[in-house]
């Protein structure tokens, strides 16, 4: 019963994921944290960290969360959710929505959705940042971050490893 609820739980999730597997980061830690207790908030940050320095889809924190919870079964599902089904679903509008983007209500709903999607992404973020950031160094490390990948092209991967260089080294 335990696979088929976190089956669930990743598959109805997945077709929230507007804008971005961040959008719907709010929500998978509340699942995963709070409502389920498959984790604690910081196996699900460290979990979500490991997952972007992994090349591939963002959202292959759900695989760590479903191993988390339910051993490899746990781990293989809850990917298969997250990504298979609306994989197919994205296939087959993809294929229709050719035919009528220059209608007039498929333009609004393009317009619609970037709003609504850049909503969601900060919702990830500040989920993301309320777990990670918990003191002034924590904060520092975070601001020194977003300044660098905002002034200058640094691969965001380099970012994220001297940030975590940082945090181990002056901690």
């Amino acid at each position: 019963m335990g696979l088929l609820r976190m089956s669930w739980t990743f598959l109805w999730l997945s077709f929230l994921c507007i804008g971005g597997g961040l959008g719907i980061i709010p929500e998978l830690e509340r699942q995963s944290v709070t409502v389920h207790q498959w984790l604690t908030a910081r196996e699900f940050l460290d979990g979500y960290t490991l997952a972007q320095l992994t090349p591939g889809p963002n959202m292959k924190v759900v695989a760590f969360v479903g191993h988390r919870a339910h051993g490899l079964a746990g781990g293989l599902l809850a990917a298969f959710a997250m990504f298979v089904p609306p994989a197919i679903v994205t296939a087959v509008v993809a294929h229709r929505w050719r035919r009528i983007r220059g209608r007039p209500w498929a333009m609004a709903v393009e317009r619609t959705l970037a709003p609504i999607g850049i909503g969601l992404m900060a919702g990830g973020v500040y989920t993301l940042a309320r777990s990670a950031i918990h003191d002034t160094f924590t904060a520092g490390i975070a601001v020194a971050a977003a300044i660098a990948l905002v002034l200058r092209p640094v691969p965001p991967l380099a970012v994220m490893l001297a940030a975590g260089l940082a945090g181990w080294l002056l901690r």
